[in-house]
């Protein structure tokens, strides 16, 4: 009672994710039809997109038994081409304002990192999330360090699309040709969990004397490996659901676990760190979603990604109606980026098992966590790079977009609210055993995130 529409859409959405993970289809039936009529009311703003996606994503969770009819809604034939793809990771890199801060803070921790080396290689394992004008700007700053450029610069990006890694490999050789520096580019076809973890040095074309440094901007969370809990809930979710004969019936060839054939396997992770530790890089610049949707329970990691997006999804509608962004953005534009990268992520989160599970977001500490059992010690963030950052941040004329230090790493937030984190990290001395000062300084994190986002 007393409720306004916006309050009263959120609670349904939460109702509905509680009884599509208890299982009465009735209940849950009933309750995401009324949160169809809220959404449908409910004006034209991000709320209203977002209330639709995630509406979405309720319907198919009903379906979550039946994976041939789930795979087949969520994941279409030919449901998106590349240079759609292409379009959108373009658009979103252009329209939010974090990617843009992400990568400046993250050049200038690369370029410390390899002050005074005479050869260079930078690897960007960041996919899908890379952008050309970020090696463009490292290329520019590496040439105006104060003792020179290096003598060579290699760099080595991943990415699944080779048309878009020959046109990037052509762009930055006429950049670095006009600045007067040799470079080397070299590109690996294919996703990062497809790589030979026992053979970096052999993929990347490692080569003796290189000052080396890693860049990987929302992708190590893609190895995570699947928990076979998932598999439990789902079982749990079909017994409930067994007084539906229809569904019975058609679920009871797939009540088995899906097979594992081309998903990570349980130390796909710690076997990419400990491969990246082994080529003894200068620095490994981590950026990832600060987020908790790696958990178990479908509920929690639906309130969990209702909260996130929504102030993802502000933040894009923010940027697209201020005079700060690079151009005007039109409604279909702007729709375009949130459905096929926003939107995408989303299912990735909400519905996708087994194999197709990559979206598996944590937040700062639980990284901070990993990469120290993987035998790294923080670095923290200097002072330029923080400046640097910020600077970025007031450039992009969004009032509600903040960066804040945590320890040495950075959060980059909407109103407060933490959507990506920033960390570096180096080799430490001896495996799993930092120094006992950057241990408690980000095992600290916790506690200064709890307070902060008020979580």
């Amino acid at each position: 009672m007393g409720r306004g529409p916006a309050e009263q859409l959120g609670l349904s959405l939460l109702e509905c994710a509680a009884h599509v993970e208890a299982g009465p289809m009735e209940k849950a039936t009933r309750c995401l039809a009324r949160a169809t009529s809220l959404a449908a009311v409910a004006g034209d703003g991000p709320q209203k997109r977002l209330a639709v996606t995630m509406v979405d994503c309720l319907a198919w969770g009903l379906l979550r038994p039946v994976p041939a009819i789930t795979d087949a809604l969520i994941d279409p034939p030919c449901y998106l081409d590349r240079r759609s793809v292409r379009a959108a990771r373009r658009g979103f890199f252009e329209l939010s304002p974090f990617p843009k801060v992400a990568f400046v803070v993250s050049n200038r921790a690369i370029l410390e990192a390899v002050e005074n080396e005479s050869c260079v290689h930078v690897v960007g394992t960041s996919g899908p999330a890379t952008q050309p004008c970020q090696w463009i700007q490292l290329l520019h700053e590496l040439r105006r360090r104060p003792e020179g450029p290096p003598r060579v610069v290699w760099l080595t990006v991943v990415h699944d699309d080779g048309e878009l890694l020959t046109k990037m490999a052509e762009l930055l050789h006429d950049e670095a040709e006009e600045l007067d520096m040799e470079f080397q580019f070299h590109g690996v076809v294919g996703q990062l969990e497809e790589l030979d973890f026992s053979n970096l040095h052999i993929v990347f074309e490692i080569k003796s004397g290189e000052a080396l440094a890693v860049s990987c901007t929302l992708q190590l969370h893609r190895l995570l490996a699947t928990d076979d809990a998932t598999y439990s809930f789902r079982a749990a979710h079909l017994n409930q659901m067994a007084s539906i004969a229809q569904l019975q019936h058609m679920a009871a060839a797939s009540s088995c676990p899906p097979s594992s054939d081309g998903a990570p396997d349980a130390a796909a992770l710690s076997s990419f760190l400990s491969a990246v530790r082994a080529l003894s890089p200068k620095i490994v610049v981590v950026e990832e979603q600060d987020a908790d949707h790696n958990g178990i329970s479908f509920r929690k990691r639906f309130c969990e990604a209702l909260h996130h997006y929504a102030a993802v999804f502000d933040s894009l509608d923010a940027a697209a109606a201020t005079s700060g962004a690079s151009h005007l953005w039109p409604p279909d534009e702007r729709a375009q980026v949130e459905c096929v990268v926003v939107g995408e992520e989303i299912k990735g989160v909400l519905l996708r098992e087994g194999a197709h599970q990559r979206e598996r977001h944590e937040r700062l500490w639980h990284w901070a966590a990993r990469m120290e059992m993987a035998g790294f010690a923080g670095v923290p963030l200097s002072y330029d790079a923080i400046r640097q950052g910020n600077d970025m941040v007031r450039r992009c004329g969004l009032r509600r977009c903040e960066s804040k230090e945590c320890s040495g790493c950075l959060l980059l937030c909407w109103s407060s609210r933490p959507l990506y984190s920033i960390s570096a990290w180096r080799p430490a001395a001896s495996r799993g055993s930092g120094s006992c000062s950057e241990r408690s300084e980000y095992m600290s994190v916790p506690s200064q995130m709890i307070d902060e986002s008020g979580t």
